[in-house]
């Protein structure tokens, strides 16, 4: 009779540490999913007051390996950081749409832009825009080049452009592109310049392979 009550007892013991696990997890699930939500909301709602004024987006395409030419309107900010920070939210707009050419992270977003010596700016992006990157050298290279030529098509006195995640320096974006060091505008509109291309408007072919 003791050994049965034992074996009940362990029994129970384990039941209860399985639901308090499972518990656990759900929990924790449910906390990710309502963060991601959140970053989702705000990524595609760009900051500002006042009538809308065109930006200039280089939207990559996974399709064909390029960079493609966009206009449309998005109400920015006056101070030029909060500017450029809502030109590069537009940008992640467009890759978060379904239908997207070129996919990021579910709630990838621009957490702040740091404006340097009036010629660099550091972008801060939040933890998805890496985490949930898709792996793979051409699918990074196009999302730096992008970011770098987007900000120097709006905001022509950036010339450096180096990218942070939740503030901290990191090695890659997702395991290839580089991130520890600042990418040259020029040297991606040299590329981009080389190619000759009607109206530029399909441009920078592995563009990052060039920079130095």
């Amino acid at each position: 009779m003791t050994r049965r009550i034992l074996i009940v007892f362990a029994v129970l013991g384990m039941v209860a540490a399985a639901l308090g696990y499972y518990a656990l997890r759900l929990k924790a699930r449910a906390a990710r999913e309502a963060q991601a939500a959140a970053e989702q909301q705000v990524a595609v709602t760009p900051p500002g007051n006042g009538p809308a004024e065109p930006v200039t987006l280089y939207v990559a395409s996974d399709s064909d390996g390029t960079l493609h030419k966009m206009q449309v309107s998005a109400v920015l900010p006056a101070e030029r950081s909060e500017r450029d920070r809502a030109v590069l939210r537009t940008l992640m707009a467009q890759y978060t749409k379904p239908e997207s050419g070129h996919p990021v992270g579910a709630g990838s977003d621009i957490r702040q832009v740091y404006l340097m010596e009036d010629d660099a700016a550091v972008v801060d992006t939040n933890s998805s825009f890496a985490e949930a990157h898709p792996s793979g050298v051409l699918a990074e290279e196009l999302t730096v080049a992008s970011v770098v030529l987007t900000l120097n098509a709006n905001d022509n006195k950036i010339q450096r452009v180096k990218i942070l995640v939740n503030g901290q320096e990191r090695d890659t974006l997702a395991g290839h592109a580089d991130l520890r060091r600042f990418y040259l505008a020029s040297n991606i509109g040299q590329v981009v310049g080389g190619l000759a291309l009607p109206d530029r408007d399909v441009v920078a072919r592995r563009a990052t392979g060039n920079t130095q």
